[in-house]
């Protein structure tokens, strides 16, 4: 667990893109050719991704594996391009693309208002967050439980501004402690810092979190009841980007059209965008 002059205005297109990538019903037309771009090296389309944050993106025998993988491999065939991933820790991950590091950003990267000022985006699922603590704590089951509490989460997530400000405030209007956060350059961090006690909770992704409960043998346990600030996700180019931009637009709905998308989203277990979700997501930090 990271340009879109076509979306000139981000907003009204990115809620376009996402009601033709959710569209359910009806036959599919058949997949249009996706545009031919210009990408960083030719014939290659360079993906900066965070492979720290199974299940999105991960190192499985030393290669790139994981959804994020997955798809945008999917969308390099689409393309004619062959993918080639660039591993970098999420805090840095817009500011290589507004370096010109790497073609796209595809590391489970939420849409926020923030964002979508530094690059331009291309909606492709939504997911929300969820409450890791001790296998034996008193659950907590909601955002505003971690009053007063620890928590571990990721640098430069949205969570991460969110739970100090806008949640807090939320605590103190209640009477209540604010929320201490701390956090850590990749999601591993996180987690060991709560099996070291050196934190109450841990807040991540969903399907993250089912996947930490997996591999620390039940030592942790999802304790929220329903998913948390459900979010966009968008890959990301440099703003200005427009042709890539539309190309990874129109990739995604031929990986629609084909069949390809919704087995990934099976896979994974994640949604396409809701446009209400986008629309809240904009509204964001």
């Amino acid at each position: 667990m990271k340009s879109y002059n076509r979306i000139a205005v981000f907003t009204g297109a990115a809620v376009a893109a996402t009601l033709a990538l959710s569209a359910c019903g009806g036959a599919s037309p058949a997949a249009e050719k996706s545009p031919t771009v210009n990408t960083k090296t030719s014939g290659i389309l360079s993906i900066g991704s965070d492979l720290t944050y199974p299940p999105y993106d991960m190192l499985t025998d030393g290669k790139p594996a994981g959804f994020d993988v997955d798809f945008m491999n999917a969308v390099s065939a689409d393309l004619g391009l062959k993918p080639q991933f660039s591993d970098t820790r999420f805090a840095q991950i817009v500011a290589g693309i507004k370096a010109d590091r790497y073609d796209v950003i595809a590391s489970t990267l939420y849409v926020s208002e923030a964002r979508s000022k530094e690059v331009d985006f291309v909606p492709y699922f939504q997911t929300g967050n969820a409450i890791l603590v001790p296998k034996d704590a008193t659950p907590l089951t909601n955002a505003q439980d971690l009053c007063g509490k620890k928590v571990s989460v990721i640098t430069a997530t949205v969570i991460a501004k969110l739970m100090p400000t806008t949640e807090s405030d939320k605590c103190k209007a209640a009477g209540k402690q604010p929320i201490t956060v701390q956090e850590f350059p990749t999601d591993p961090e996180a987690t060991q810092a709560l099996l070291s006690a050196q934190v109450d909770a841990q807040m991540t992704d969903a399907a993250v979190a089912k996947t930490v409960v997996e591999k620390t043998n039940g030592r942790l346990k999802i304790s929220s009841d329903s998913l948390i600030y459900p979010i966009a996700v968008g890959l990301a180019v440099k703003k200005g980007n427009a042709a890539l931009q539309q190309a990874l637009t129109k990739s995604v709905e031929n990986l629609k059209t084909s069949g390809e998308y919704a087995k990934l989203l099976t896979k994974y277990n994640v949604q396409a965008v809701d446009p209400a979700v986008l629309t809240e997501s904009l509204k964001q930090g």
